[in-house]
């Protein structure tokens, strides 16, 4: 079944994206995670031996550091998140893209100005969370599909990936 798929992003859209793709995905929240434990390890053996010279002091130090470091990494992730989603301009949503899924090996997109045509074996993975499909074309690289724009159903869009792609490629995500 062909079908034709016009992009219309909105922010909320782009936000949950690209939040997917930065902590679920990517899972770029571990490493501060991991500093935080380690620290907060080290911060309570400090205060367990309180009876030394400078313990206590060290794991107030430790503790600051351990959890000041997440928080403003995690801060500073959010705040560029909502730099970066307003200068999409995206309020109020616009078309960037549309997607032609013609009946066959290969499907091609255009946002107007140029166009691309991949074949479905070179598309990486897919992720369905309840209002957008994630087709990645490459690790670095993800159409959005929101299931707004699926015209034809969103789940017909969803069967008609899966059965290009393959379901070890397709997955379905909690939202």
């Amino acid at each position: 079944m062909a079908m034709t798929i016009q992009t219309y992003l909105d922010e909320r859209t782009f936000r949950r994206f690209t939040m997917f793709d930065i902590l679920k995905r990517k899972r770029y929240w571990k490493s501060p995670a991991l500093f935080a434990s380690i620290l907060g390890a080290c911060a309570i053996i400090s205060f367990i031996m309180h009876r030394v010279d400078g313990a206590i002091l060290l794991g107030i130090v430790l503790l600051v550091v351990g959890l000041g470091m997440p928080l403003v990494y995690f801060s500073t992730f959010f705040r560029s998140l909502k730099k970066l989603t307003k200068e999409q301009n995206l309020d109020p949503p616009r078309l960037v893209y549309t997607l032609d899924f013609p009946d066959g090996d290969a499907f091609s997109i255009s946002n107007g100005h140029e166009e691309a045509r991949y074949e479905w074996k070179q598309a990486s993975i897919a992720y369905r969370d309840r209002q957008c499909i994630y087709l990645f074309i490459t690790q670095d690289k993800a159409f959005l599909l929101p299931a707004a724009c699926a015209t034809e159903g969103f789940d017909a869009l969803w069967d008609l990936i899966v059965r290009h792609m393959g379901s070890d490629r397709c997955r379905i995500i909690a939202s």
